[in-house]
C-alpha cells in the first residue's frame, strides 16, 4: 500500500462551505475549475496557480467542459443566461437560450461544439458555438430536465423529474421517450458487452430512484434491465463504467461493487467490498485507476484485483469528492473548504549517463541515483541497490530531461535549463522549437527540434572560438532530410536522418568524422557509451549492429519490434547490449571477429513488469526505470546464477550445464572453465574449447585442449598462433575446428595453407592448380598425398600411377628427398601388390628390408590375395614369427614352422602345431605343445589315452584344478577299479552325486566326506546327503560331523556330545563341538557344551584342556586364561613342567595376535615356568650366573609348585647355583629355608651336609649391588631379573633366551614364536643349540633382526 504524493493544497478558494470542482477534458489540458459559495468560478493551472476567477450573477448550478477542453459552460439558478469562457482567448461569452426559465444541466456534443442546455420546466436548448445558432424547444418534458448525456454518433438523451428518459437526435427531434418508475439521475452512455462485438455507445445507464441501476441497450429498445442491490448497500452515490463494459458503483453505506454488463453474466457481482465504515460520498475511474472518497478519507481501489485498497490518504478538510485529470495522473479531492491534489502517476521521464542516471520523482522535482558504486563515491553509497544522490526543484513540470557528467538538464517546451550536479544556478538555453530529445556530455549539449538538431556549449565558449556556441543539423548536403534520433559522447555528435544518413561529427574536431548511408530510412539509433558501436533502427523495422570503425551493419538473428536498447558500460562486456521489447529485455553478443565473421548471438529473455523501462546494463545487471520515478536494479537471465549450488546432483548439474551455454555465449570463457572443472564432462570442454576457437582465443583454447590430453589439436593451435592476418588465421581455426567450407572461404587468397586445406579436403584439382601456380616445389609432395588418398579409397591402379608420378628424380644426397622417394617406393611396393603384380611389389619391399612396416603391409597384402608363401616369408624377415608359422602351418610346411617354434609364444600357434603333431603321432611333441599352449584338458588326455602316464596327469589335475581334465582322471581311475582315487577325482570335477554313489557303493563315504570337506565349492545338501546316511548306521560322530558342516548347528550337536560320551571318540567329537560353537555364535548351544564338558551332563568332568579350546574359539579370552593356568597348575602337579609351559606361551601368542592384554596370573606362570625350563639351558653352558638368577627367581615363588618334592628340588637347586655363581648372601639365605622341619627330611642325601655347610658358614660381607639395565618403558635402572619397575609400575617382557628383562638398545624376537629377546644373547643361544628355548623351532642365528620400536611388546600390558 502507498500514498500518493500531494503536489499542492488550495486552502478555501471559495470561502467556507461546499467545494465542487471539474478536470478540464482532452489529452494536452489540465487546468481545474473549481466554484463554491461565493458565487465564482476559478481556473487554476497544473501547479494550482489561479489562472482565472470568473464572477457569477449567483452561485453555480453546473458547469461543464467541452470534449476538447476548449470552453467551460457554467449556469446559475437565477439567470436565463449561459457563460461561456474560452480557455485559448481568456474571453467570456454570455449565451441566451432563447427561454425563460433558468437552465438546469449542460451537455457537449462530440466532435462539435454543440452545447444541449435542460431547463428547470422541462424544455431544451441547443446552441452551436461555431455557427452561434441557438434552437429552443419547448415541451420536451413536463418538468424539470435533471441530466443530458450524448453519445459519439449523436444522438442525445435527456432524464427529467417527470419519470421520463427522451432519446433525440442533433437536432432536438425526439426519437423515442421512456417512461421509468422512480425519478432518475446520472445519466451516461457507454457500450455494453455482448457475444457480437458491435462499436459504438450503445447502451444508456441512469439511476432510477437512487435504488436501482437502469440498462437501455438502443439495438434491443423492448429488453431494458434494471438491476437492484441489497438493502444493506444503502442508497446509489454514484457509478463509472471502466474495461470492457464493466461498472463500478458506488453505495452510501460504504459499500463498492463491480458488474458485468455482459448478458450472461447480469446480476453477479464481480466483486463487493466496504472500504469505508460509515459512508461512502463519491467514486472516480480512469484508465483502470478508482478512487472512493468517505469517512473524510481517500482511497485508492485496485478494480483488477477484487477491489483491494492499494493506497490512502486523509486531505486536510477531509474528502468528499475526486476526479482524475484527463491524463489520469492527478486525482484532485475536495472538502469542506479545501481542495488537494495528489500525483498518483508521473509522466515517464527518464536519463541515464555513465553509471548515474536521473528520474521525474515530482511534477517539478528530478532525482539523481547512483547505480553502480565507484570509487570516489561517500561510504554511505549502497554498493549494492541503486541510491538517491540529490534531488533538483524545477521552475516547471518538464517535458524532455537528460542527464551528464557534470550537469542535469530539462526542457519545458523550448525553455532549457542546465542545473550543476555540484550545486549553483541553472544556466537557461533557448531552443528554437520545442524540443524532442535532449542529449548531455561533457561541456555539450544537444537537443532535436522537429526534425533538427542542435549542439551547442552548454557554458560561454572560448571567444576565439566562438563557431563553437551552436550549430544546427542536418548540414546542408542532406536537402529534406529530418533528423529522427541523435545521441553524445564526449567525443562525437551522432544523428541519424529519415533518409537513412548516419553521420559522426567530432566535437573536438568541430567537423563530420564518419559518414555512413543506409539502405533505408533509420528509425532510432542506441549508442554505447564511446558511440563505436549502436543498435540501428530502420523504417522496415530491421535491427542492426552498426560497428562505425568498421562502418558495417550486422543484423541481429531474430526480426523483432523492440522500443530500446542499452549497451553494457562494464569494460570487459562492452560488445553485449540488451534490447527492450516492452515486457521483455532480449540479451545479446556482438561479435566483431570470428571464425564466423561478425554476427549477433542471442543469449537470454528476461521478463519485466509492464511500467520497468531499462536505464543502465553492469555487467548483468539492468537498472531500469519504475512507476514513481524509482530505479530499480533487475538481475538479466543471461547472468542469471540460481540453481547452481542445487542440493540435487541431477538439477545441479543441469543448471550448470546451461549456465555455461550461457557463459559460451558471452564469451565469459575463464568463468566457464570453472563450471566445467566442477561437471567435468568432455562434451563441455570441448564446447568450451570449440567457443574459443570461434571466437579466436587461441591461448585460451590451447589451455582447453591440454586439459583434455588432445595433443593433435594443441600442436594444431599452437601453429595457428604465429599467425597475423585474420582471413589466414581465420581459415586455420576452422580447418582445425573441421570446419572445411568455412575455412575455404577464409582461404581464397592461396598460400601454402590454402594448398594444405585444399588437399585435405580433397579438392585435388584446385590444390594442383594452386601448386603450379604459387610453389611448384610442393607439387611430388602433393601428388603422394593424392596416391595416399587414392590408396585409402581403394583406387589402386590410380594411387599407383600418383606414386610413380611422385617420386623425385635426380641426387638423393637430401634427406627430405630420400624420406620422400622411400614413402613413393613403399607405396608403390603396396599398389603393385594390390593390382597384381607380386614380383614387384616383393622385389620393391625387400629394397627396404629394414623398413619393418613396409615388409608387414605388404605381407598382410598378400596374405589377403592368399600368396601364403611370400607373405610367410615377408613376415619371417619382419620379425613376426607367430603370423609366418600360422601361414606355414596353413600350408603345412612342419619344417618351417618348427623352425619358428621356438620363438613363438602364442598358445594358438602352439595349439595348431601340436594337433598336427598329434595326428601324425608324435605325442611327445604334442604333449609339450600343448603345455605351451595352455589346453592343459588336451596335455591330461594325450597322457591317459596315449601315454599312459596317470603320474603326469594326476600331476597336471593337481597343478591346474582342471575340472574337466579331473572328470577324465577320475573315469580313468573307475576303469581301474580304484574307487578311492576316482572319488577324490569326480569331486575335483564338481561330479557330486557320481562321487556319492560310486563311494555309497564301495563304503568309502567317510573317505568321500573328508575329500568334500577339503574342497571349497561343496554344497551343504552334499554334506547333509552324508550325514542323513551316518544318522541312519546310528554313526554319531560323523553324523554329527557332516552335519556342522551342513550349517545344521543344533542337530550337530546333539550327535556330537553324544559320541562325546564314547572314550575313542571322545576327543574328536568335542573338538568338532567347539568348532560348531564357535561357527553358529548360539549361546545355547555354548551353554549345552560347558554343561557337558563340567560334567553336569553325566557327571563325568572333562579335560580342562576342551574348556579352554572353547573359550579361546569363543575369544572368551579372560575364562581361556583362567583356564589355562588351571591347566598349567595340572600339568606341573604331574611334573610336565614344559606341557604347562607350552600351554601358557600358546594363550599369551594368542592374546598377543589379538590385541588383548594378557592377565597377569598367566604372564607369571609363563615367566616362572620359563625360567625353570631356561635353568637347565644355561647350567649346562656354564652360565651359572643366569641359572642362579632365574632359581631365585622361581624360589621366591616357590608355593606355585604344588608338590613339596618339586619345592625341595627347586629349593636345593637355588642353593647349589648361587654358590656356584658366588651369590654367597642368596645361598645362605635359602640354605636356611631348606634346613626348616618341613623341607629338611626330604633333601636328598649327597646334598645335605653341603648344605648344612652353607648355613654354618654366614658370609661376613654384604652381598654387593646387583648391575643394572634401564627399563625399556622409562629408563629407570632396572635388576636384570626383576620383571616390574618400580618407577612405572609397568610389567616388562623377559628374555625367552635368558629369562632377564628385555634392553630396549638390543632387542629382537623369535622368527618362529615372536617372542621377544635379547638379540647378542640369543645369537649366543642359537649358535650353540640351533633351536628356540620358547618354541623349539630350528632358527637360524642368521634370520634375527635387530628391532628398534621396543613399543611393539610393551603395549600389551598385563591384565590384573
Amino acid at each position: 500500500m502507498y500514498s500518493p504524493k500531494l503536489l499542492y493544497t488550495i486552502e478555501q478558494p471559495h470561502g467556507l462551505g461546499e467545494l465542487y470542482f471539474l478536470w478540464q477534458k482532452g489529452e494536452s489540458h489540465s487546468l481545474l475549475a473549481t466554484t463554491g459559495t461565493d458565487a465564482t468560478v476559478a481556473i487554476h493551472d497544473r501547479s494550482g496557480q489561479l489562472q482565472e476567477r470568473l464572477k457569477l450573477s449567483g452561485l453555480c448550478a453546473g458547469m461543464e467542459w467541452d470534449n476538447d477542453g476548449d470552453y467551460l459552460a457554467i449556469i446559475t439558478p437565477n439567470s436565463n443566461s449561459v457563460l461561456l469562457w474560452e480557455c485559448h482567448a481568456n474571453k467570456r461569452v454570455n449565451i441566451e437560450t432563447g427561454l425563460r426559465e433558468p437552465p438546469s444541466c449542460l451537455a457537449w456534443s462530440y466532435g462539435e461544439p454543440l452545447l444541449a442546455i435542460g431547463t428547470q420546466k422541462g424544455n431544451l436548448a441547443l446552441y452551436n458555438h461555431h455557427t452561434t445558432k441557438r434552437i429552443p424547444i419547448i415541451g420536451k418534458h413536463t418538468k424539470k430536465i435533471t441530466c443530458a448525456a450524448w453519445n459519439r454518433d449523436s444522438i442525445l438523451v435527456l432524464a427529467s423529474d417527470d419519470k421520463n428518459l427522451s432519446i433525440n437526435n442533433s437536432d432536438g427531434d425526439t426519437l423515442r421517450m421512456i417512461t421509468l418508475r422512480d425519478i432518475p439521475n446520472d445519466l451516461q452512455f457507454s457500450e455494453m458487452k455482448t457475444d457480437e462485438r458491435i462499436a459504438g455507445e450503445n447502451t444508456i445507464s441512469l439511476v432510477v430512484g437512487k435504488r436501482t441501476l437502469y440498462l437501455y441497450n438502443l439495438l434491443n429498445p423492448e429488453n431494458p434491465i434494471e438491476l437492484a442491490f441489497q438493502q444493506r448497500y444503502g442508497s446509489i452515490v454514484s457509478y463509472k463504467w471502466y474495461g470492457d463494459g464493466y461498472i463500478l458503483i458506488g453505495f452510501s453505506a460504504g459499500y463498492i461493487i463491480a458488474i458485468s454488463t455482459y448478458i450472461k453474466e447480469v446480476g453477479e457481482e464481480l466483486f463487493q467490498v466496504k472500504n469505508h465504515k460509515d459512508n461512502l460520498t463519491d467514486i472516480s475511474i480512469l484508465n483502470g485507476q478508482a478512487a472512493s472518497c468517505g469517512d473524510g478519507q481517500l482511497k485508492l481501489i485496485d478494480v483488477w484485483n477484487s477491489g483491494e485498497v492499494c493506497g490512502s490518504v486523509q486531505p486536510v478538510g477531509g474528502a468528499e469528492r475526486c476526479a482524475w485529470s484527463a491524463d489520469g495522473r492527478l486525482l484532485a479531492t475536495a472538502g469542506r473548504g479545501y481542495l488537494g491534489v495528489y500525483v498518483t502517476t508521473l509522466p515517464p521521464l527518464y536519463a541515464a549517463h555513465g553509471t548515474r542516471a536521473v528520474t521525474l520523482t515530482n511534477l517539478t522535482e528530478l532525482t539523481v541515483y547512483q547505480c553502480i558504486a565507484v570509487g570516489d563515491e561517500p561510504d554511505p553509497v549502497n554498493k549494492a541497490e541503486p541510491t538517491a544522490l540529490a534531488s533538483y526543484a524545477v521552475a516547471t513540470e518538464p517535458s524532455v530531461i537528460a542527464l551528464g557528467a557534470a550537469h542535469v538538464c530539462c526542457v519545458s517546451g523550448q525553455q532549457g535549463s542546465f542545473y550543476p550536479l555540484g550545486g549553483g544556478p541553472p544556466l537557461r538555453r533557448q531552443y528554437p522549437a520545442a524540443v524532442d530529445a535532449l542529449r548531455v556530455a561533457g561541456h555539450y549539449a544537444a537537443a532535436a527540434c522537429r526534425g533538427r538538431a542542435v549542439l551547442h556549449a552548454i557554458e560561454a565558449p572560448d571567444p576565439s572560438q566562438p563557431e563553437r556556441d551552436a550549430m544546427i543539423f542536418p548540414e546542408p548536403h542532406m536537402q529534406g532530410a529530418k533528423i529522427v534520433d541523435i545521441h553524445l559522447t564526449t567525443d562525437f555528435f551522432i544523428f541519424v536522418t529519415d533518409q537513412g544518413h548516419v553521420e559522426y561529427f567530432g566535437v573536438e574536431e568541430w567537423r563530420t568524422c564518419s559518414r555512413y548511408k543506409h539502405a533505408c530510412g533509420v528509425a532510432a539509433l542506441h549508442c554505447d557509451i564511446a558511440g563505436a558501436r549502436a543498435l540501428l533502427r530502420d523504417e522496415r523495422r530491421r535491427a542492426h549492429v552498426y560497428s562505425a570503425p568498421a562502418a558495417e551493419l550486422c543484423a541481429l538473428p531474430h526480426e523483432r519490434s523492440y522500443k530500446g536498447a542499452i549497451w553494457d558500460i562494464c569494460l570487459s562486456d562492452r560488445n553485449v547490449f540488451a534490447v527492450y521489447t516492452g515486457d521483455a529485455v532480449d540479451t545479446y553478443y556482438y561479435s566483431p571477429h570470428s571464425t564466423h565473421g561478425s554476427h549477433v548471438d542471442f543469449i537470454a529473455s528476461t521478463s519485466l513488469l509492464p511500467d520497468q523501462i531499462p536505464l543502465i546494463l553492469f555487467s548483468g545487471d539492468v537498472y531500469v526505470y519504475a512507476s514513481g520515478g524509482n530505479v530499480m536494479k533487475v538481475a538479466l537471465e543471461s547472468h542469471n546464477t540460481s540453481g547452481l549450488a542445487d542440493v540435487d546432483t541431477e538439477k545441479r548439474l543441469a543448471n550448470q550445464r546451461k549456465h555455461i551455454e550461457k557463459l559460451l555465449l558471452l564469451r565469459r570463457f575463464s568463468e566457464a572453465w570453472l563450471f566445467c572443472d566442477a561437471v567435468e564432462e568432455d562434451e563441455m570442454w570441448r564446447k568450451l574449447g570449440e567457443a574459443a576457437i570461434a571466437d579466436l582465443n587461441v591461448e585460451f583454447a590451447i589451455r582447453v585442449y591440454t586439459k583434455l590430453n588432445d595433443v593433435a589439436m594443441v600442436w594444431a593451435l599452437e601453429d595457428a598462433s604465429h599467425i597475423e592476418e585474420l582471413p589466414i588465421l581465420c581459415g586455420a581455426l576452422c580447418a582445425c575446428a573441421g570446419r572445411g567450407e568455412a575455412a575455404a572461404r577464409w582461404l581464397q587468397g592461396g598460400g601454402a595453407l590454402a594448398l594444405e586445406l585444399h588437399a585435405a579436403r580433397g579438392d585435388w584439382a584446385r590444390a594442383a592448380a594452386l601448386a603450379d601456380a604459387a610453389c611448384p616445389a610442393r607439387r611430388p609432395a602433393l601428388a603422394l598425398a593424392r596416391a595416399e588418398h587414392l590408396e585409402l579409397t581403394a583406387d589402386y591402379h590410380e594411387a599407383l600411377a600418383n606414386y610413380e608420378r611422385s617420386a623425385i628424380a635426380g641426387s638423393q644426397a637430401d634427406v627430405r628427398t630420400r624420406e620422400h622417394n622411400a614413402k613413393c617406393e613403399a607405396g608403390i611396393a603396396r599398389m603393385s601388390i594390390r593390382c597384381g603384380d607380386v614380383v614387384r611389389g616383393i622385389t620393391t619391399a625387400m629394397k627396404y628390408s629394414h623398413d619393418v612396416g613396409l615388409l608387414k603391409d605388404c605381407a598382410q597384402l598378400l596374405e589377403e590375395e592368399k600368396q601364403y608363401s611370400h607373405a610367410a616369408a615377408l613376415y619371417d624377415h619382419a620379425g613376426n614369427a607367430e603370423r609366418a608359422a600360422s601361414l606355414y602351418i596353413k600350408l603345412k610346411s612342419w619344417l618351417k614352422v618348427e623352425a619358428l617354434i621356438p620363438k613363438i609364444n602364442s598358445p594358438s600357434i602352439h595349439l595348431q602345431y601340436a594337433k598336427a603333431k598329434e595326428a601324425e603321432g608324435r605325442y611327445g611333441d604334442a604333449l609339450k605343445s600343448y603345455l605351451k599352449a595352455q589346453d592343459y584338458e588336451s596335455a591330461i588326455r594325450l597322457n591317459l589315452d596315449k601315454l599312459d602316464d596317470i603320474d603326469e596327469a594326476v600331476n597336471l589335475v593337481q597343478e591346474t584344478k582342471s575340472v574337466q581334465g579331473a572328470k577324465m582322471v577320475a573315469n580313468y581311475f573307475q576303469n581301474s577299479d580304484d574307487p578311492t582315487s576316482a572319488i577324490k577325482f569326480l569331486i575335483m570335477s564338481l561330479c557330486y552325486d557320481e562321487a556319492f554313489q560310486l563311494a555309497r557303493k564301495n563304503g568309502k563315504l567317510s573317505l568321500y566326506g573328508e575329500i568334500l570337506i577339503q574342497t571349497s565349492q561343496a554344497r551343504p545338501e552334499d554334506f547333509k546327503s552324508l550325514a542323513l546316511h551316518f544318522e541312519g548306521e546310528k554313526n554319531d560322530l560323523l553324523a554329527g560331523k557332516f552335519y556342522f558342516h551342513a550349517g545344521e548347528y543344533n542337530k550337530a550337536m546333539s550327535h556330537l556330545l553324544k559320541a562325546g560320551r564314547l572314550e575313542g571318540e571322545e576327543n574328536e567329537a568335542i573338538t568338532i563341538a567347539t568348532d560348531v560353537v564357535a561357527a553358529c555364535d548360539d549361546d545355547r548351544l555354548t551353554r549345552r557344551l560347558i554343561e557337558f564338558l563340567l560334567g553336569e551332563v553325566d557327571g563325568n568332568p572333562r579335560d580342562p584342556r576342551y574348556l579352554f579350546r572353547l573359550y579361546m574359539a569363543k575369544k572368551q579370552f579372560t575364562e581361556a586364561a583362567k583356564t589355562a593356568v588351571i591347566i598349567a597348575g595340572a600339568e606341573c602337579g604331574a611334573g610336565r613342567y614344559r606341557e604347562a609351559r607350552d600351554v601358557t606361551r600358546g594363550l599369551c601368542g594368542a592374546l598377543r595376535a589379538r590385541g588383548v592384554a594378557a592377565p597377569r596370573d598367566l604372564t607369571r606362570a609363563l615367566a616362572l615356568l620359563h625360567s625353570y625350563i631356561l635353568v637347565r639351558t644355561h647350567v649346562k653352558r656354564g652360565r651359572h650366573d643366569l641359572a642362579a638368577r632365574l632359581l631365585l627367581r622361581t624360589a621366591a615363588e616357590v608355593s606355585f609348585f604344588p608338590t613339596q618334592q618339586h619345592q625341595v628340588s627347586i629349593l636345593t637347586s637355588t642353593v647349589l647355583e648361587c654358590a656356584r655363581a658366588g651369590l654367597r648372601v642368596q645361598a645362605h639365605r635359602w640354605a636356611r629355608v631348606l634346613m626348616q622341619p618341613e623341607y629338611r627330611s626330604q633333601i636328598e642325601p649327597k646334598y645335605v651336609k653341603k648344605i648344612e655347610s652353607v648355613v654354618r658358614h654366614p658370609p661376613r660381607e654384604a652381598a654387593p649391588p646387583e648391575p643394572a639395565e634401564p627399563c625399556p618403558r622409562c629408563g629407570a635402572a632396572l635388576a636384570p631379573a626383576e620383571l616390574r619397575c618400580a618407577r612405572c609400575e609397568a610389567d616388562v617382557p623377559f628374555c625367552l633366551a635368558t629369562g632377564m628383562h628385555i634392553i630396549k638398545d638390543d632387542l629382537t624376537a623369535c622368527p618362529e614364536c615372536d617372542f621377544p629377546a635379547i638379540l647378542s644373547e640369543f645369537k649366543e643361544l642359537l649358535r650353540e643349540e640351533g633351536k628356540c628355548p620358547m618354541c623349539g623351532e630350528a632358527v637360524d642365528y642368521r634370520r634375527l633382526v635387530k628391532i628398534d620400536d621396543v613399543t611393539l611388546y610393551l603395549d600389551f600390558k598385563s591384565g590384573e
